[in-house]
């Protein structure tokens, strides 16, 4: 696959930018270039005098002392482009490949840059073709900044952007896009890709033994004809080594980038939701103004004092959503029904249809919703929620609840009388199994799961009255040391199911969560999402491949592991 390649150098005085264009145009000597090879002048002519044209195009302009002056652009391509049978064959191409590429760079030079460009050349003297253009660096108002178009990251991502569009449809793709690998400039990247390579030939190279009289002579002889030449391959070497070396940080600067990407995409989604949480928040604090509804209803300001409204058998006094009436029967109140309800004499369904038949369905629905929620709120502050209270324990029956989980169920004894012991499961009067249920990470108890195990078959699973299923899990840790991180967490569908895929992964080192969760939507999202690996082991059918990618949805972190048998707790009956 070949890869676009662009590169910039800020020139800063006027000598760099001589020398620049003369090592460019090949006005001194360059090592490891073809002399037989004829480079090609795409934008400007030999004969320029590119100083003179950079004064010409800044014109007068006072110039700061470490102002850029210029901005050389190295244009190229991978070498798999240029000679794609054949990539490490250095100086040799496609001369159709190279023409390609030369139209369409000028292309976007110039329709890019404008008359801003200089100077461009097409180098075919060396190992991969590639064009240096140079540029004035003026913004849109003509003065001289070449941080307008090419200070920061942004700037130089939207560059190679552009580039890499521009010759996309020659089969050339954009590097990896959001890398924080730094960016290589012109002198780095011309070493590296500058070195001659050579193909040796013993036969063709090596001296015959007529023309030296010793062996000694005929070693010097051998090193003075091969020295250059191994020279050459060991810069090639040292270059290789250093393109896999930037391969590899390209690589793992990718994998930094897309974990970082992941992460601001769900904060934009939870802004967003947090966005659309407050405008239906707004919403619900919107209600009809008052003054609206007194106009409505026959009233007027009165002439001397704002606030208040007034008509024979009433003065009102408006304060926002308050009001209070100090004619008659003398009441105050808030929101826009109250006082519908009030000047009408009316009871709540007259005062919602009569706000239909004047404002219609849309504010009528945001003025019962605002009168609801006022109402909730009064509600909430003077009523307290109910309590849990976990079922009462029965001692007496707890044998044949462990019988039925050791007996019937095959989970190991220790461990149903460990969580016993710790006060995790119990029996309550009914000689129901009681699993409590807490809160993640704090263990707050905050509900209880109860499963029957009296009589045949006895099916009866439920939760006790007053459970918060969103605030607290039945879950134990397995594996590790007592004050061991954990590692990672394993979700099923109950807590018989959870304790049954704990027993069957004994075998497992690190310390481990199961947690009993039913359903994605009391999932401990908060909780889980500090894991690098979540497990969803629920049943081998539809349903548990449903809450399983629901999950995933939610957890992209998660895998799903299905048991052997209809559920977990029937392989580990089967198992023993």
């Amino acid at each position: 696959m070949a890869y676009s390649v662009c590169r910039i150098e800020k020139i800063k005085t006027w000598a760099n930018l001589a020398s620049s264009a003369q090592h460019t145009a090949r006005g001194r000597e360059t090592l490891n270039a073809e002399l037989s090879v004829n480079n090609a002048w795409l934008i400007g002519a030999p004969s320029d005098d590119i100083n003179k044209l950079f004064i010409e195009k800044i014109g007068a302009q006072p110039i700061r002392s470490n102002a850029v002056l210029g901005v050389e652009i190295l244009l190229t391509a991978s070498p798999d482009y240029f000679r794609p049978d054949n990539p490490e064959l250095a100086g040799m191409y496609i001369p159709k490949r190279v023409d390609d590429f030369a139209s369409v760079c000028s292309e976007w030079l110039t329709s890019r840059y404008f008359d801003r460009v200089i100077r461009a050349i097409l180098h075919l003297d060396e190992s991969t073709p590639h064009i240096h253009a140079y540029i004035v660096p003026l913004d849109n108002q003509g003065k001289l900044s070449a941080r307008a178009l090419f200070n920061g990251r942004q700037k130089l991502s939207e560059l190679q952007d552009s580039f890499a569009r521009a010759v996309e449809h020659l089969g050339i793709e954009r590097g990896v896009k959001g890398s924080k690998a730094k960016h290589t400039d012109i002198k780095k990247y011309y070493a590296a890709v500058n070195s001659k390579s050579f193909h040796i030939n013993l036969e063709d190279v090596l001296p015959s033994e007529q023309e030296a009289q010793s062996i000694s002579d005929y070693r010097a002889l051998v090193k003075q004809i091969l020295q250059p030449q191994l020279d050459t391959l060991n810069k090639q070497l040292v270059n290789q080594n250093f393109k896999l070396r930037e391969k590899q940080k390209i690589e793992e600067t990718a994998i930094a980038s897309e974990r970082e990407r992941r992460q601001l995409e769900a904060r934009v989604q939870n802004l967003s939701w947090t966005l659309e949480l407050w405008e239906s928040q707004a919403n619900l604090l919107r209600d009809i103004p008052l003054e609206s509804i007194a106009y409505q209803l026959g009233l007027h300001p009165h002439p001397k004092y704002q606030g208040r409204w007034i008509n024979q058998n009433h003065t009102v006094i408006i304060t926002g959503s308050r009001f209070y009436d100090f004619i008659g029967a003398q009441h105050g109140g808030g929101g826009a029904i109250d006082l519908v309800m009030h000047l009408l004499n009316c009871n709540f369904r007259e005062a919602v249809a009569w706000l239909h038949d004047t404002f219609g369905e849309s504010e009528t629905l945001r003025a019962v919703t605002h009168h609801a929620r006022v109402e909730a709120e009064n509600i909430i502050a003077t009523e307290k929620s109910p309590q849990f209270v976990a079922p009462v324990l029965d001692e007496s029956k707890w044998g044949h609840v462990r019988s039925y989980l050791i007996g019937t169920r095959k989970l190991p004894a220790a461990l149903i009388d460990n969580l016993h012991a710790a006060g995790l499961i119990y029996s309550d009067e009914k000689q129901n199994a009681v699993f409590l249920m807490r809160s993640l990470p704090d263990g707050e108890i905050t509900g209880a799961s109860i499963r029957g195990t009296y009589g045949f078959n006895n099916t009866f699973h439920g939760i006790a009255k007053g459970s918060k299923l969103s605030k607290g899990w039945f879950h134990v840790s397995v594996g590790g040391e007592p004050d061991s991180k954990i590692m990672r967490a394993v979700l099923a569908k109950s807590p018989i199911e959870a304790l049954s895929i704990a027993v069957l992964n004994h075998s497992l080192l690190e310390k481990t969560i199961y947690i009993a969760v039913d359903s994605p939507q009391c999932m401990p999202v908060e909780f889980l999402s500090y894991f690098k690996e979540v497990i969803a082991a629920y049943d081998n059918d539809a349903v548990g491949e449903e809450i399983a990618g629901a999950i995933k949805k939610v957890l992209p972190q998660t895998t799903r592991l299905k048991p052997s048998c209809a559920d977990w707790n029937q392989q580990l009956v089967l198992m023993r």
